[in-house]
């Protein structure tokens, strides 16, 4: 199942493609403006998204441009019709959009579309991840379980973490519902690996006191449920911004 956002401003169009993702077993929201679609896009990190082109707010032309200058290499098909498809599709295909369907959508050639937007974007992916032993092979999201594997620590300590039900974790350590706050460790775990050689040498800087955390682990912020505060604290350090 992957997570598909829709942005379309016909209603009868997109209860349509809302209809036809869900029978496929996507996971499926929809926005009317490009505005809007904008900032769910960069918020949240769907697989997908099927973008108007003629958008109100920020059409699917400036919606495509802002995600590509902001490093958003999330697969983009553009919904159009017939007379835009040499105007405004074009641009929008110069500016880093995946690929175009034309209205009426049929569904043969959506989920043609979809499926290979999205196995392109998976194949990118493999390439691209770091840490990638810490995802799901099947989903690509990141795992609970080798999260807390990797860390050293229970599952259940982990779950405390993310504010979430333990069996809930232990069943489907992969869930969409936990990504949100599984991303900010994973981050963590990312900028550790490029300047430690192994998994001993990242539990260990972990695992001791820093002095600016007041005087916490970086692990125990962590397990507090505060891994963005190491993550800021870590790219600073990168980035030679002193603390």
């Amino acid at each position: 199942m992957s997570r598909v956002v829709i942005g379309e401003k016909d209603a009868a169009t997109r209860r349509r493609l809302e209809k036809l993702l869900l029978a496929e077993k996507h996971d499926v929201e929809s926005v009317v403006d490009g505005q809007a679609l904008l900032q769910k896009v960069t918020t949240e990190k769907p697989d997908l998204v099927l973008l108007d082109i003629a958008m109100p707010t920020l059409d699917g032309v400036q919606v495509i441009e802002k995600l590509r200058m902001g490093g958003e290499h999330i697969p983009v098909v553009m919904i159009t019709t017939k007379k835009e498809v040499d105007t405004g599709v074009q641009e929008a295909l110069r500016r880093g959009a995946t690929d175009y369907i034309v209205k009426p959508v049929g569904r043969k050639d959506l989920l043609a579309r979809v499926h290979r937007a999205l196995a392109g974007s998976r194949s990118r992916a493999q390439l691209l991840v770091p840490l990638r032993e810490l995802h799901d092979p099947e989903t690509g999201r990141i795992d609970a379980k080798k999260i807390a594997d990797f860390l050293g620590v229970p599952l259940a300590k982990l779950a405390e973490a993310l504010e979430a039900n333990y069996p809930t974790v232990y069943k489907t350590p992969a869930a969409l519902a936990l990504q949100k706050g599984l991303r900010p460790i994973k981050r963590c775990l990312e900028l550790i690996s490029e300047v430690t050689p192994n998994l001993a040498d990242t539990r260990a800087w972990l695992n001791n006191a820093h002095p600016d955390l007041g005087g916490l682990t970086p692990m125990e912020v962590i397990l507090r449920g505060r891994a963005g505060a190491i993550v800021t604290l870590l790219e600073n350090a990168l980035a030679g911004i002193p603390s």
